[in-house]
């Protein structure tokens, strides 16, 4: 005798429990789990240090409204078959003062270089190095 569909609506019946079971078994395990509990709290303990870090960068004038300027886009190179890919590029902004950190960096270490130099010389004048 075949199987009647009183059977199959019973075997669908008991793969739907099954599946429910299974289901809340899998929610409970992330729910308990030590490496979930941990990432959460990784996570939180980052948010609130971030959100602490840009609170301490805007009371120290690191940050103020105006001080980004936005750079030109990537000049646009059409391929050999003449088609132009137009990549959905976020824009990058740039701080108002970046150039001169940047040249203030670049004199900086100049500066320290020229002492270390000097330093050496001064300590082979005074016979420290030895000739």
């Amino acid at each position: 005798m075949g199987t009647t569909q009183l059977e199959i609506i019973r075997r669908q019946a008991q793969a739907a429990v099954q599946n429910k079971v299974s289901g809340a078994q899998a929610r409970i395990r992330r729910e308990t789990s030590l490496v979930a509990q941990a990432s959460r709290l990784t996570g939180r303990a980052l948010r609130e240090g971030e959100t602490a870090l840009k609170g301490r960068r805007w009371a120290a004038g690191g940050r103020t409204s105006g001080t980004t300027v936005e750079t030109a886009p990537a000049p646009v190179h059409p391929a050999e078959d003449g088609y132009i890919r137009r990549s959905p590029v976020q824009p990058v902004f740039q701080a108002a003062n970046y150039h001169r950190r940047l040249v203030a960096r670049g004199v900086l270490a100049v500066v320290l270089i020229a002492v270390a130099l000097a330093g050496v010389y001064v300590l082979g004048q005074l016979g420290i190095l030895g000739r």
